[in-house]
């Protein structure tokens, strides 16, 4: 059985020699010293040489034209690259779908993690060790994990149209998200943070202002999107977003140090 890549190679060097062939090199290449053939005959030859496929090129000369065959295999190369990239970025595109009641429901990254505390009904109950990082550690990371992934795929979650898809990510909408009730799981990290020794007295000050800056941040990025539903043009709209990408990276900047504090307490046993 073949390896799904290879067929995949192979379709695409095939189709990029079939595109090649049809082009006349009179129209947009160069001359130079070899031979241009009356007919260009291409055979692809996938050879196994230091784990890299080789793309083989023979031409019959009749001595009447020129060609570079070196710009036939750059435009290859460059065919093939295009084409291998057009998957990627479909692939990068949220797949959606209208819910009962309204609203957009997208497939999302599912973020493995532990939650800090449990809630149930009325109570609220710490899920491990409140002395140790690694109690907390897992949501906060998880958090950062799902604001990168927010950033990163910002244009992806905005065509969505609905700006409850970018809250539900935030944890403002739903309870699916890391970033529900995170501010429990900052103050337990916290407070680790204040006993262990490879925190320094003034990083310490830093984080307790941080984090309360964090949550700012995502409570505007909240704000923003959420108020999108409520405006008369596509300029405010438009403007509403900006601002809450912009209160996303600042916020992400932040949460990075954060986490990473709680990282070197985690790894300090």
């Amino acid at each position: 059985r073949q390896h799904p890549t290879m067929v995949r190679t192979a379709v695409l060097c095939l189709s990029a020699l079939s595109f090649i062939s049809t082009i006349s090199p009179s129209r947009g290449f160069s001359p130079s010293t070899s031979a241009l053939p009356r007919s260009v005959s291409l055979r692809r030859g996938l050879c196994e040489s230091g784990g890299r496929n080789e793309l083989v090129m023979s031409a019959q000369s009749d001595g009447k034209q020129a060609v570079n065959r070196k710009q036939f295999v750059n435009l290859a190369a460059l065919w093939l690259v295009g084409a291998s990239a057009a998957p990627a970025m479909a692939a990068d595109k949220l797949k959606c779908k209208a819910q009962v009641g309204g609203g957009q429901k997208c497939e999302t990254k599912e973020i493995e993690f532990t939650k800090a505390y449990d809630t149930s009904g009325a109570t609220t109950k710490i899920t491990g060790d409140p002395n140790k990082m690694g109690t907390y550690y897992s949501q906060i990371h998880a958090g950062l994990e799902t604001l990168e992934e927010l950033d990163q795929r910002w244009d992806s979650y905005i065509e969505a149209g609905d700006g409850d898809v970018v809250r539900r990510r935030l944890g403002t909408v739903g309870n699916k998200s890391p970033l529900h009730n995170i501010r429990k799981a900052f103050e337990g990290a916290l407070k680790v943070a204040a006993k262990s020794p490879v925190v320094e007295e003034q990083t310490l000050d830093e984080l307790d202002v941080d984090f309360n800056a964090i949550l700012q941040g995502i409570a505007e990025v909240d704000y923003n999107l959420y108020s999108t539903a409520f405006v008369g043009t596509d300029e405010t709209a438009s403007k509403l977003r900006a601002d809450g990408k912009s209160s996303l990276a600042k916020a992400l900047k932040l949460y990075r140090k954060f986490d990473g504090e709680c990282a070197k307490v985690l790894a300090d046993k």
